[in-house]
């Protein structure tokens, strides 16, 4: 499939995602800081920070091949 189209369903998914679950999975993906930081950022335990991130990986990952959520 066009590569293209794959990353436009991962933005459009992205978009919809909760803003707390995109600003944690921003924190560790592109800021580089570690769970333990992202946790202090975000007011939350470094096991809510692991599980956003799967949840968002998945949901990634779930777009890039056209699945629904």
């Amino acid at each position: 499939m066009m590569r293209w189209l794959r990353l436009r369903r991962m933005r459009r998914a992205f978009r919809a995602m909760p803003e707390r679950d995109r600003a944690i999975f921003g924190s560790v993906r592109f800021d580089d800081c570690d769970y333990v930081e992202t946790a202090e950022l975000h007011g939350c335990t470094v096991e809510e920070v692991e599980q956003t991130v799967a949840r968002v990986l998945i949901a990634l990952g779930r777009a890039e091949r056209g699945e629904q959520p």
